[in-house]
């Protein structure tokens, strides 16, 4: 009997994504500019669709935890330094960036273990 597996960390992500759709967008406004709002906002889109994971929307995922937690504010040449120059620490919109970042990097962390657990699967049945 074959049966497929339900994608529950993805729909979880998915559902995070819209639900937090303008806190996201302006998140990633503040850390990357509006090209990266629009990255997210694309991200949000793609992973909704019931299509499975490809490795560019992999990279996006990424990008976008990178970028959440800051993993390129250290190169001085980015547009990232900048905006993150740019932040006050004092401001409150750095307190709802954090809880946002903590949110997402574990539902990204729950959706890889799910990815890596169907990929396995597959290759125990073949």
């Amino acid at each position: 009997m074959h049966h497929q597996n339900i994608p529950v960390a993805r729909i979880l992500m998915s559902e995070f994504l819209t639900e937090n759709r303008q806190a996201l967008r302006d998140a990633a406004t503040r850390l990357g500019g509006p090209r990266a709002a629009g990255r997210v906002a694309a991200l949000t889109r793609d992973l909704a669709q019931p299509t499975p994971i490809s490795r560019k929307l992999r990279r996006e995922l990424q990008w976008f935890s990178d970028l959440l937690t800051l993993e390129k504010v250290d190169d001085f040449d980015s547009l990232e330094a900048g905006y993150f120059a740019d932040l006050d620490p004092d401001d409150p919109v750095v307190e709802e960036i954090c809880l946002l970042t903590d949110q997402y990097t574990d539902r990204l962390a729950n959706l890889q273990a799910e990815e890596r657990a169907d990929t396995s699967q597959r290759q125990q049945a073949a």
